[in-house]
């Protein structure tokens, strides 16, 4: 076993197994900067919409990868109590909701990082002391990559712990397209999600009910993304297509999604302790270039899958799940699984 320590600035680290995948890592934000898999030629082809300059990576507003918290998606009007304690968040999206924790989340923040070398695995963990800001509490973060040596898996832990009550919902913001390279939007990628139910949004995308799936949000039967998405109860909302909250079925089944694409025969298996998942289909896209080929983002050019507590839930009844208690410990996984059919 090896293991590195170190507490430099900002470090981009490159994993490599031998099954095919290659996943860089960022020390900024504790985030993923792109993922590789081997097509069935034998070539690597990017998985990921990535920024392809390391500026706006590190500066666009989008979260390209990026580890979410304190709290990931919208607050309603920046505003949440805690033991009847109000507290006014930061306003930084469309001047009326905070967002992924304000202007000072984690996802713009530098983590020291170790490196631990395994037989079947290698871990990657990234440290990062939150003093207290707004919210209650200082929270010592443990964001683990775990990438397997012999399969086209890697696994994120999230792990915190607070010195007080307060409010904690952490998850990965990666933009998928298993097409290779971006080539082709990810409309004829198709979607399964094990959720009979759904967060219906406002016009401020704030979570207003929880409400069963209706056709269009239906993706429990596997179908392309694109078959619905241009609805008008989806064109003439402020979402422009789909950026919703789905909810498991079964809280104790871990599977959250499976995403993939006919055309290549690539697909994604999402498994999670999360009970629900954000699904974003990239609707409004950055005007800077993307992956080592610089192409251009359009509408639907990538995918997020988001899984997490529900957005806003802290503001709705028997929602407040992403509270937790001083000393409590935080702990929760996201697993990624690449298949080649």
């Amino acid at each position: 076993m090896k293991t590195i320590i170190t507490k430099v600035k900002i470090a981009h680290l490159i994993l490599q197994n031998d099954s095919g995948l290659k996943i860089e890592l960022s020390t900024f934000g504790a985030s993923i900067y792109s993922i590789e898999l081997k097509n069935r030629v034998g070539i690597y082809e990017a998985m990921t919409l990535t920024p392809s300059n390391l500026e706006d990576f590190y500066t666009n507003t989008s979260y390209h990868g990026k580890t979410i918290g304190r709290y990931s998606g919208r607050i309603d009007k920046g505003v949440c109590c805690i033991d009847g304690q109000k507290y006014n968040l930061d306003i930084n999206w469309n001047s009326v909701n905070s967002l992924h924790g304000g202007y000072e989340g984690i996802s713009s923040r530098i983590f020291e990082y170790e490196i631990i070398e395994e037989k079947d695995f290698t871990d990657v963990i990234f440290k990062l002391v939150e003093e207290k800001k707004i919210l209650p509490g200082v929270i010592n973060y443990n964001i683990k990559y775990r990438i397997y040596n012999l399969k086209n898996q890697f696994d994120i832990y999230l792990d915190a712990i607070s010195t007080e009550k307060t409010l904690l919902n952490l998850t990965n913001h990666t933009y998928f397209n298993l097409s290779g390279n971006c080539k082709n939007t990810i409309l004829n990628h198709r979607l399964y999600l094990p959720c009979r139910k759904y967060t219906r949004l406002n016009n401020e995308l704030i979570t207003i009910s929880i409400d069963e799936v209706n056709q269009i949000m239906d993706f429990t039967d596997n179908h392309e993304i694109g078959k619905f998405i241009e609805d008008p109860s989806l064109q003439n909302h402020t979402a422009k297509g789909y950026d919703h909250c789905f909810i498991k079925d079964n809280i104790d089944n871990d599977l959250i999604a499976v995403l993939s694409n006919p055309e290549n025969g690539i697909s994604l298996e999402i498994s999670t302790s999360y009970p629900s998942v954000v699904f974003y289909s990239g609707n409004y896209p950055d005007d800077f270039s993307f992956n080592k080929e610089k192409i251009q983002n359009i509408k639907y050019h990538a995918v997020c899958l988001e899984p997490q507590f529900i957005p806003n839930g802290i503001n709705m009844e028997n929602q407040l799940t992403a509270v937790i208690q001083k000393n409590e410990k935080y702990s929760h996984y996201i697993k990624y699984k690449f298949a080649i059919c």
